[in-house]
């Protein structure tokens, strides 16, 4: 079974079940050897928990975490949280610059504390009983440098902590302390910073750490014995989540494509030769060197045309030049399409438009030449055509007439047909708006018919936590808490088949950017026997969500 969560923390209790702080559920899990997924927290005083950090145990059972959420050096509002044996959540202390990594001396007598933005690390001496308060803050180790994130013990007591990045050096490091505070040793780390750290290995005697620039993990043989953590206790769940059937990495989903901030590695001017809906591909021809491929089409590609994001992406004429992003699917360069924009949008984008030098007698073929505000672009004009049923917009309004003369500053979008350029739309910046609000119009009608396709992360008693793609994402920031939508399951060429399963929006929350986007939502089934119905579509399934 799988699982979508966002783990920030976590540890290996001895009956092997793994204990998680995810803020993805904002719970603290258990995962159990045979997949089965519970809920140990995921409230303090009635309230949702907030951000998870890290997390630990004591050797009574009683596991602990950090939440930074908003905290800083000059707003000290970190907390650190525990959920006792017997199941109470009690906020143990507070008022922490960005409290980080956490963990708890092998005699069970201190829990020490890293607290990022102040640099320090902190001790705590552990309550003798499981509802008292954590003893008053010592001071246990000034770190200084960019402070420090991870930790853990070895079997000896002494503490070893990812020094997060040293700007003496430019790198991380690891530092060890005695149980005085005393330092015993340093180890400096190939990678810009070090984020987490932990023993491992079969005989336990080798340090792992996570660090970034370069992303990985490194690890030494040290000749010393880690802590293997005290054994945690078996607490009782409040409820287990839903997970859903293990099909092996599925080729579709928008955690792998359309991630915020990233809409293609290959990008490039391209002419859009033809779009197969049968197998969702496109045949393309590169501008540049004339080659001609296919690639796969995202049923989420995202989209600008006519100044407008969320067209479908069976918009573009056969022959019509767009500027196209790929992403590689193997060792495939560009394998799929993740997001495509027409000459218009490009050119008005970027300051640019076509200038008329030229227009021949009958007022249909002209030269144009491409200018950066007052200043030549392209050295050269080109020659264009227009079509006979051209689309024209001066002034404001569309006309009938291109009326074009030397001189003109307008925006094209045009098709390649054999050596010629054919026009098929002229606006002038009068006109943009106009333009806009016609192809605006027509997406709006196409979403309220076909709606925005999504998938299904999780399935939790009546909760559905659903990702809408970045096909529609821009009118997927219109959805309000409270409104209905319904789900619909898609066949092969991701039209709506089956029943419709309605449900409620309770939270929307964008992470796009430019080009590229996700809404994560989280959605209330307005009939909960439906969540066995949504638990058996298969994985990867494209779901559509058509707002009421």
């Amino acid at each position: 079974p799988w699982l979508d969560i966002n783990p920030a923390g976590t540890f290996l209790r001895r009956d092997s079940q793994i204990v998680i702080v995810d803020n993805k559920h904002k719970a603290v899990l258990a995962l159990a050897t045979n997949g089965v997924v519970s809920v140990l927290a995921d409230q303090f005083e009635g309230k949702p928990l907030r951000g998870l950090n890290d997390v630990t145990v004591d050797a009574r059972g009683n596991i602990y975490w950090t939440d930074p959420e908003g905290s800083s050096l000059a707003k000290p509002v970190g907390d650190i949280y525990r959920l006792s044996v017997a199941g109470k959540v009690t906020r143990v202390a507070g008022g922490f610059a960005f409290p980080n990594g956490l963990d708890v001396d092998p005699a069970s007598k201190f829990l020490y504390l890293i607290e990022s933005q102040s640099k320090k690390i902190l001790r705590f001496a552990l309550p003798a009983t499981d509802d008292a308060p954590l003893g008053q803050p010592e001071l246990f180790y000034d770190l200084g440098g960019s402070g420090g994130d991870g930790c853990v013990f070895d079997a000896e007591g002494n503490f070893w902590v990812a020094d997060f990045h040293r700007p003496e050096t430019k790198k991380g490091r690891i530092t060890v302390l005695s149980p005085q505070g005393k330092v015993l040793g340093q180890l400096d780390v190939p990678a810009q910073v070090v984020s987490n750290i932990t023993f491992g290995g079969a005989n336990l005697d080798e340090i792992f750490c996570t660090t970034g620039t370069p992303d990985g993990v490194f690890h030494a043989k040290v000749g010393v014995k880690g802590f293997a953590g005290h054994p945690g206790a078996e607490l009782k769940p409040l409820r287990t989540l839903a997970t859903q059937p293990h099909e092996g990495a599925h080729p579709l989903h928008a955690r792998r494509f359309g991630v915020p901030g990233n809409i293609g590695i290959s990008r490039g001017w391209y002419v859009w030769r033809k779009f197969d809906r049968a197998t969702w591909t496109g045949e393309f021809e590169h501008e540049g060197n004339g080659e001609i491929f296919t690639a796969k089409i995202l049923p989420w590609a995202t989209t600008y045309h006519h100044l407008t994001y969320g067209a479908h992406v069976d918009e573009p004429l056969p022959g019509e030049r767009v500027n196209c992003f790929f992403n590689p699917d193997g060792d495939k360069k560009r394998g799929w399409l993740v997001h495509y924009q027409d000459e218009l949008c490009q050119m008005k984008g970027h300051g640019h438009a076509w200038i008329i030098q030229s227009v021949k007698p009958g007022g249909r073929e002209f030269s144009a030449q491409v200018f950066a505000g007052d200043k030549v672009f392209e050295d050269k004009p080109r020659d264009f055509q227009l079509a006979s049923d051209v689309k024209t917009f001066r002034n404001g309004h569309r006309t009938d007439t291109a009326a074009l003369k030397a001189g003109d500053r307008l925006y094209f979008t045009w098709t390649k047909e054999g050596d010629r350029r054919v026009v098929r739309l002229v606006a002038d910046d009068a006109s943009l708006d106009a333009v806009k609000k016609l192809e605006s119009d027509a997406v709006a009608a196409r979403v309220a018919q076909e709606g925005m396709t999504g998938q299904i992360e999780a399935v939790d008693g009546e909760t559905v936590h659903f990702i809408i793609h970045s096909s529609y994402w821009f009118q997927g920031n219109q959805l309000k808490p409270g409104q209905t939508v319904a789900l619909r399951a898609t066949d092969a060429q991701f039209a709506a088949v089956g029943e419709a399963i309605e449900a409620e929006l309770v939270t929307r929350k964008n992470l796009g950017t430019y080009g590229s986007g996700v809404n994560e939502t989280t959605l209330k089934l307005k009939n909960p026997t439906d969540a066995k119905k949504l638990a058996g579509w298969k994985k990867g399934t494209v779901v559509r969500l058509i707002a009421k």
